[in-house]
């Protein structure tokens, strides 16, 4: 089954910030240890917090608990109409060695959008044209009102 048929919502307690994240997925191939993913989660800036400190502050956190971090390359860019910044690395889980490429981006009234692509080190480059139209196809419409 490639779709679920089923749509889940849930209603946020007052004063909760949105956190909501969205897995995306494949199959694992015959051999493969690590299925590739896309996890595009939100989150908030903290008070009086920067999007580039915001940025450094999670990258600080990669460096801290991934094992055998190595960060490849980073630096900012903009996707679609908003900031971000990009940042690309590898580390050791306990599965094998992974590729990250995770997106952070700055969109509207303090929210920040990160799209996080994953695979297997060796997988990675195999999966980039999917990760790339995964991005191409990320939608980012601030409520209005």
């Amino acid at each position: 089954m490639a779709e679920a048929p089923v749509t889940v919502t849930g209603r946020m307690p007052p004063g909760w910030i949105d956190k909501s994240m969205v897995v995306h997925a494949a199959p694992l191939a015959p051999g493969q240890a690590i299925a590739p993913t896309i996890v595009i989660a939100r989150d908030a800036l903290g008070r009086a917090e920067t999007f580039r400190e915001y940025c450094n502050r999670q990258i600080d956190g990669f460096r801290a608990t991934l094992p055998q971090f190595d960060r490849r390359e980073e630096g900012p860019g903009r996707v679609h109409d908003f900031d971000a910044f990009r940042i690309d690395f590898t580390w050791m889980s306990g599965a094998g060695r992974l590729r990250q490429e995770v997106f952070f981006i700055a969109a509207p009234h303090g929210v920040v959008v990160t799209y996080t692509a994953t695979a297997a080190e060796a997988d990675f480059a195999g999966q980039e044209p999917v990760f790339r139209q995964g991005l191409a196809d990320l939608v980012i419409v601030p409520v209005q009102g």
